[in-house]
């Protein structure tokens, strides 16, 4: 007997598939209670269908969904079933196994499906793809939980590079709910006005006197607290965010910045991070024009930073607004640097004014020690260039005369101080400027 498996329609009615799917999963589920068997849910989906669409066309993708369909069918056995459900994601059943270990074999055939070449109307296509696996009773034990319990493992398969699979562990599953939870709540924590700013000032590190500082965007949920920028960053650039949300840090930068200005405070550089990914967005230069405009801030109180990756692009565009912005006369560093491999050809050519040393290496600076050598090359690389050289996480006496010692005269760290609230800021100006 051959797997159950469903043709006809499945290029044209994947919702007919899916209801097909829910219906062949409860009997299966309902059996596997009544006889304590283990089910098995296997969800695949192919690696980069999209550019195969796009470059063969969507006639020969066809072909690609029907031939996998058939592949995958070859490999089952008469109590199984396989159907496309959406798009390029197949749904596999393996019903009545005794011990989830002996399917090891299936998965592997499975996986070998795709190894064989796709002969398209005489055009040869290589395609990879990635599985998620659950299991009944201990991924779930109803159709919904088992599909995204698969769907979380197949997901960590695809964050792996694609072509692999991955089996549903119950510490995976918190990981992926607690990420989608966040993404959620992101999408809301502008208007719940969750997102705020610290500042955190840049000293010059003879003399203690504070030169600068650096506006660092924050996120304090209500339930998880305060999330990690390297989190909640990255979450913004996945699904569309960053854009509003560096909208809005750049204008309230801007306003704050404006309210020390009108109060005199007017010695130091405000420093604001931007995504490499919004600066690269066509709109960008306008929206920070009309906002100095609407702000009546002088461009020469902002410094923007770029972090180093942001450097690796070759767009003559990239090249461009770095210099409209240069030339508005608001000053540009590279973050984290030392982190990335920006080329040194092109960086001499860019109207850099500082290099900002990541926190990662000034933390282990010790005399001797390879961060040690690391930080003590970027100091002097910067100084050839001509820049500024900032070094980030100064936590110790001992981070602070080694930068000195080594020639870097700035710097920003939990030592000299944390980051203060705009409020805390003011009255932190106000001291400082009563004790000149």
């Amino acid at each position: 007997m051959k797997p159950e498996v469903l043709l006809g329609d499945e290029l044209t009615d994947p919702h007919k598939n899916r209801l097909a799917f829910h219906q062949a999963a409860n009997q299966k589920i309902a059996h596997a209670k009544q006889h304590n068997h283990i089910i098995g849910l296997l969800l695949i989906d192919l690696d980069n269908f999209r550019s195969i669409n796009n470059h063969l066309g969507h006639h020969l993708g066809d072909k690609i969904l029907l031939q996998t369909q058939e592949r995958l069918a070859s490999c089952l056995g008469p109590d199984d079933f396989v159907t496309r459900i959406d798009g390029d994601e197949f749904i596999i059943l393996l019903g009545n196994i005794a011990e989830a270990e002996t399917t090891e074999n299936t998965v592997h055939k499975l996986m070998s499906c795709f190894t064989m070449v796709y002969n398209l109307d005489g055009i040869d296509a290589h395609i990879s793809a990635s599985m998620g696996i659950a299991y009944y009773p201990y991924a779930g034990t109803d159709t919904q939980t088992l599909l995204e319990s698969a769907n979380i493992s197949m997901s960590h398969a695809k964050s792996l590079g694609g072509n692999n699979y991955q089996y549903h562990t119950k510490k995976m599953s918190k990981k992926y709910k607690k990420k989608f939870y966040l993404e959620n709540a992101l999408k809301f924590a502008l208007e719940k006005k969750e997102l705020f700013l610290n500042y955190q000032p840049i000293f010059n590190l003879a003399t203690r006197e504070m030169i600068g500082m650096e506006a660092l965007l924050r996120w304090r949920h209500p339930v998880s607290g305060l999330i990690s920028p390297d989190v909640f960053i990255a979450l913004a650039e996945k699904n569309g965010l960053i854009s509003s949300i560096g909208e809005w840090t750049l204008q309230t930068v801007c306003e704050q910045a404006k309210q020390w200005y009108n109060a005199g405070y007017n010695k130091f550089k405000i420093s604001f991070n931007i995504s490499a990914h919004q600066f690269l967005q066509k709109s960008f230069p306008k929206l920070m024009m009309h906002l100095f405009k609407n702000t009546y801030i002088p461009a020469n109180l902002l410094d923007l930073e770029l972090t180093e990756t942001a450097f690796i692009t070759q767009s003559s565009y990239f090249e461009t607004i770095l210099k409209k912005i240069a030339d508005a006369g608001i000053s540009i560093t590279i973050d984290d640097f030392g982190t990335g491999h920006s080329s040194l050809t092109r960086l001499k050519h860019l109207p850099i004014r500082a290099l900002k040393i990541d926190k990662s290496f000034v933390l282990d600076i010790i005399p001797d020690s390879f961060d040690a050598i690391i930080v003590n090359s970027l100091i002097t690389l910067g100084k050839k260039l001509g820049m500024n050289v900032i070094a980030e996480g100064i936590e110790t006496e001992a981070h602070l005369q080694f930068l000195i010692a080594n020639g870097c005269s700035q710097g920003q760290g939990y030592y000299l101080c944390k980051p203060l609230s705009a409020k805390q800021m003011t009255m932190f100006l106000k001291k400082n400027m009563m004790a000149r």
